[in-house]
């Protein structure tokens, strides 16, 4: 008998599996998740219990499935129009101003300004040294040489590319804004571009101070004139856009002086404003970047950020680790990477190769767009040559077509809170589940280890009580 007696205690399960299978039969019968007591419930048939375990395992894999779908929501983004128009202030477009290469009239005013550096070249070495300075160029055998052979390794690049390139005051002149004169160097400030300075009102990449131009029911639609004093690349674009290779070409559109001297572009702007719950969602969620969202990357020296800006700053990174340097004709704050003859020679090798592979398959685009970027359409441009107009150059008229009554809202399709209660809705249906439900899991589990210091405490209470009336007799 003693023999049977201790084989039988050598079965029985440790106290700390029985204390944990106690605890969990106890949540079982009495947690308030419905259906859950009938699998544990010690009356129902062995049916009934695998009955009520197909339906809540059942429930637990649609209630997954659900729970994917939600999360996913979260990150959709959607558009809603707003026609309230009345109160808005609506900002008017930036228009740059780049000059339009000639390589005939360049290279008359290089030689001029230059004589000793070009005058041991032959004419294709002064032709490719012209295009150069403009960020074109092919070059050739003869011409893409390391410095020191034909050309001199110290020559200042960006000095010549500043006195070759038209100057603002060589470019625009008679600036009116809604018919109040302004100095026209002191608003088309000077902006990076791939083949050098232009010239940009209304811009937020200059890196002095900055200001712009807004409009509302009390100024009307904004109107801007100038006159043109030489050829130029005219674009319209939002005011933190630069006029880059990536801008619509719709938005572009090239003057010649000697053509026409009377120019006229009328475009419409619709906004995108932006719900305040996206500030406070992640870059990956909402699908752009504010303006302060600049990449941290050393190369990306704009002011804030754009979509034209990151491409370019993403074109500058691949060159510079192509060639390592950045060609004297972008902006002044790469002057302590400025290239020489030789990184020139192999930007424009390198630049050949991608016009054959085809760029598309080199530079990838890695940039979102602006949340505040603005939709332009060009309504109406118009160009003629007026024969009673003795001014030099050409008269341009930039005119929105009036006040914009449509914008645009971006709103989260789903916020933190609609998360939390679709959670809640898809777990009350089928759990009958809630917050509570979910605190009710630690108290039934812990309600024993609450009974075992109430014990352990009862002798101490009374042994301090007994104590307390001793001393007190």
């Amino acid at each position: 008998m003693r023999a049977v007696e201790v084989v039988r205690r050598d079965k029985e399960p440790p106290p700390l599996v029985k204390s944990v299978k106690k605890r969990f039969i106890f949540f079982g019968r009495n947690s308030g998740v419905h259906g859950l007591h009938y699998l544990f419930d010690a009356d129902r048939s062995l049916l009934s219990r695998i009955f009520w375990l197909i339906v809540l395992i059942a429930c637990l894999g649609c209630l997954y499935l659900m729970m994917q779908d939600t999360g996913d929501l979260r990150v959709e983004v959607n558009f809603t129009p707003d026609t309230l128009y009345l109160n808005w202030t609506t900002t008017f477009p930036g228009v740059t101003v780049c000059e339009e290469y000639s390589t005939k009239l360049a290279l008359r005013k290089f030689a001029k300004l230059f004589p000793d550096l070009l005058s041991p070249l032959d004419y294709d070495f002064r032709w490719y040294l012209t295009d150069t300075m403009f960020g074109r160029g092919q070059c050739s055998h003869a011409t893409c040489i390391p410095c020191g052979s034909s050309v001199a390794c110290d020559v200042p690049w960006r000095t010549i590319i500043e006195q070759v390139h038209k100057s603002c005051q060589e470019m625009v002149s008679e600036c009116r804004y809604n018919d109040v004169v302004f100095p026209c160097c002191e608003y088309f400030r000077e902006v990076d571009s791939e083949h050098g300075p232009c010239f940009s009102f209304n811009t937020l990449q200059h890196k002095g101070e900055t200001s712009l131009f807004e409009l509302n029911r009390t100024t009307g639609p904004g109107v801007l004139m100038f006159r043109l004093l030489s050829d130029a690349e005219i674009s319209i674009h939002s005011p933190e856009e630069l006029s880059t290779y990536f801008l619509d070409g719709k938005l572009k559109e090239i003057v010649h002086t000697f053509i026409e001297n009377h120019v006229s572009l009328l475009f419409s702007v619709v906004e995108i404003v932006n719900g305040e719950q996206l500030r406070t969602e992640p870059i990956e969620v909402r699908q752009c970047r504010y303006l302060h969202e600049i990449p941290d990357d050393p190369l990306h020296t704009y002011p804030v950020y754009s979509y034209g800006a990151c491409r370019l700053a993403e074109t500058t990174k691949e060159f510079y680790q192509q060639c390592g340097c950045v060609h004297p004709v972008r902006d002044l704050t790469y002057k302590n990477s400025y290239c020489n003859y030789s990184g020139i020679t192999c930007w424009n090798l390198y630049e050949g190769q991608k016009e054959k592979i085809g760029a598309e398959k080199i530079t990838k685009d890695n940039c979102l767009p602006s949340c505040v970027e603005s939709e332009l359409k060009t309504i109406h441009y118009s160009k003629r040559w007026e024969k009673d107009e003795d001014s030099v150059g050409t008269l341009v008229e930039v005119k929105m077509a009036s006040l914009p009554t449509l914008r645009y809202q971006r709103n989260l399709l789903r916020d933190q809170l609609d998360l939390v209660v679709a959670v809640g809705g898809i777990g009350g249906l089928f759990f009958s589940a809630s917050v509570l439900s979910l605190l009710e899991v630690f108290y039934l589990i812990l309600r024993p280890i609450s009974r075992v210091v109430t014990r352990i405490q009862e002798p101490i209470v009374i042994a301090t009580s007994s104590v307390i009336s001793i001393s007190k007799t």
